[in-house]
């Protein structure tokens, strides 16, 4: 894929698909996050969370989840755009009157959506944000099982290279990447076989694995 015109726009939400908003919801907040404002978008039940610069989209509706969501600000631009560079294209919906948004897959499988505008308010993020529980948001880490082709798809889309200190890569081991405002990492999938939102608390002896009501992975090193 070319990387020529390529364009992620603005991380806006890791959207999640839920059977159950409201235990969805209970859990997040117990975990520690704010409940955000959302906007008159969707016709289905939608609520937002947040922890530090993490976003979660809770939508009680059935979707390939979960699904990395950014807003561009000329979608069917950046459409046209992938479709030229040889992406495949999983759905889109531009017609007129329409919410408009497309979705396309990276290599190893794993859903990224653009938008057309925002769908929440969320409140002012504060990066150093964390919670007792859980600690601080380190990045969303994306499983695959060839791992330099993954990246190079990333690096395609405009992702940076990132370097993060205060993450040891014996507890983490991926290539971390800034995509969009969003830390993202691609480990081999025998690390951990499903996506993972990766959390740093301090004194945290060993990995600590949670799983959310709608199945999300909650990762604490």
């Amino acid at each position: 894929m070319s990387q020529d015109g390529l364009s992620l726009g603005q991380f806006h939400e890791i959207s999640v698909s839920t059977d159950n908003l409201a235990e969805s919801l209970q859990f997040y907040e117990l975990m520690g996050f704010t409940k955000n404002q959302v906007g008159p978008v969707w016709p289905h039940p939608y609520s937002v969370v947040s922890l530090g610069n993490l976003v979660i989209g809770l939508h009680e509706y059935r979707f390939p989840s979960p699904s990395i969501t950014c807003v561009h600000q000329d979608i069917e631009g950046a459409l046209e755009s992938y479709r030229d560079a040889g992406a495949v294209i999983a759905f889109a919906k531009t017609d007129s009157g329409q919410f408009k948004e497309f979705g396309f897959r990276d290599p190893a499988g794993h859903m990224v959506t653009l938008l057309e505008r925002v769908t929440h308010h969320a409140n002012a993020l504060d990066p150093n944000g964390s919670s007792r529980t859980l600690g601080r948001f380190a990045g969303f880490s994306l499983p695959s099982a060839a791992p330099e082709i993954s990246t190079a798809f990333w690096h395609a889309l405009g992702a940076r290279p990132l370097v993060m200190p205060s993450v040891d890569s014996r507890v983490w081991p991926a290539a971390l990447l800034d995509a969009a405002g969003l830390t993202v990492g691609i480990h081999d999938e025998a690390w951990l076989d499903k996506p993972a939102l990766v959390f740093q608390r301090v004194g945290a002896a060993e990995r600590t694995i949670l799983e959310s009501p709608e199945g999300a992975r909650l990762v604490v090193i």
